[in-house]
């Protein structure tokens, strides 16, 4: 059949390769632009010559990009320091837990044990219709979102080559912002009007505070998804005749195991707001438990006590950089005791937790110690998941609330 151009219009598979054809064979058009440079004194070098090899070095040129590059890591790097600083982050934890954190904080803990008045305002009933709101918050943070992101693999220990279908769902990290967001919402709307404009809610701010302890230098870099700030310092009244937990002794084990040394970082700590702000004083900090970004550098399973070390180590890395502000990069016994609130949550089970900073001397055991009260494990519900196609909420606990509600009105 003769290809003519009523056919190619017919069939499109002929009208691309007649197009091919056509395009291949171009010629590039003289624009004249060589003539106009040459006339002004401009040299015109061909491009093919160009990027031939020379025998000496061309001078480069500084291609301005959409940001700047960052340099090398290498000894040249301004942050380059000889000295190798053992780093916690966020997103790890360390080996011993809870026993861990109390070496390297110098802290001593109270078991199931609050300051008396967070164990009163959590006694307080609250109204029914707030309870509503919390379990509508519930369901909305693992039911109602519309997020259909890739979970994690399911793996099966009897069957580790077995390949289950992949689940499209809501992650634990937009589950956890939905459930504090609201949980804080309620709170503050249910508070006196006093209270909530004495405070600031900022989210996912960095914290970092950098200090030594027997020799050696270590960081912690860690990030509230939750600051709740107010116009004054925290104070509580806390008993000094209850049962601690003094500091555990690790031996073989050294306290900065699983703490990976760094040569690039800088030795100032951070507090993410500015001293010149009012609503400056950390109150209570949030903290989120994502399994999914949160593992030990060993890619083991986090444990509990693991869990409990992080909420220890995150509630000193946000009092001591705020301590750090106050008194100076160098202070150790701080002359007033810095009080800070802290929750963990995976979204289901909650652990609260008190400091009382003492002092910033964390070498051996003697002299003043930092103090941790906390309540852990309590869990918010024990189910929430669509049953025979309607949402399901089962053994709502609210108790949990009213810890919540405490702290944020202590």
């Amino acid at each position: 059949m003769k290809l003519s151009q009523v056919l190619n219009r017919q069939h499109i598979g002929f009208m691309f390769k007649k197009h091919w054809l056509v395009q291949g064979k171009r010629v590039p058009i003289d624009t004249g632009v060589e003539e106009v440079l040459r006339a002004k004194g401009i040299p015109v070098e061909d491009a093919l010559e160009f990027v031939k090899e020379k025998p000496e070095p061309r001078e480069r040129i500084n291609i301005v990009g959409q940001y700047e590059q960052p340099l090398p890591l290498d000894q040249n790097h301004p942050d380059y320091k000889e000295r190798p600083c053992y780093t916690l982050k966020n997103t790890n934890v360390l080996l011993e837990g809870i026993a861990q954190a109390q070496v390297i904080t110098k802290t001593i803990l109270a078991e199931d044990k609050l300051p008396q008045k967070i164990e009163e305002l959590a006694e307080v009933v609250a109204p029914k219709t707030v309870h509503d709101g919390v379990k509508k918050a519930i369901l909305s943070a693992n039911v109602f979102d519309t997020e259909q992101k890739k979970l994690p693999k399911i793996k099966d220990p009897e069957r580790p080559a077995y390949n289950f279908p992949r689940i499209l769902g809501i992650t634990d990290r937009r589950r956890n912002q939905i459930l504090t967001n609201k949980i804080l919402q309620l709170v503050e709307r249910s508070s006196d009007t006093e209270a909530t404009l004495s405070k600031y809610v900022v989210n996912d701010v960095e914290c970092k505070t950098v200090f030594d302890k027997e020799d050696d230098l270590i960081q912690f870099q860690d990030v509230s998804n939750i600051l709740v700030t107010s116009n004054k310092p925290l104070t509580h009244d806390t008993e000094k005749d209850i049962p601690f937990v003094e500091i555990p002794d690790l031996y073989p084990i050294k306290h900065t195991i699983t703490m990976p040394p760094e040569h690039f970082y800088t030795e100032t700590s951070k507090y993410p707001i500015r001293p010149t702000v009012s609503m400056r004083h950390p109150h209570t900090t949030w903290l989120h438990f994502n399994s999914t970004e949160v593992n030990n550098i060993y890619e083991t399973p986090v444990t509990l006590p693991q869990i409990l070390g992080r909420s220890l180590t995150h509630a000193f890395t946000v009092a001591t950089s705020y301590a750090k502000q106050l008194y100076g990069e160098n202070v150790k016994d701080l002359p007033e005791p810095v009080y800070i609130n802290c929750i963990q949550t995976d979204g289901q089970n909650y652990h609260f937790g008190v400091l009382e900073l003492n002092t910033l001397n964390l070498d051996g055991k003697e002299g003043a110690t930092n103090v941790w009260y906390c309540k852990n494990n309590l869990k918010l519900y024990d189910s929430s998941r669509y049953f025979s196609g309607m949402p399901v909420l089962e053994n709502y606990n609210p108790k949990v609330y009213g810890y919540i509600n405490a702290f944020y009105n202590c």
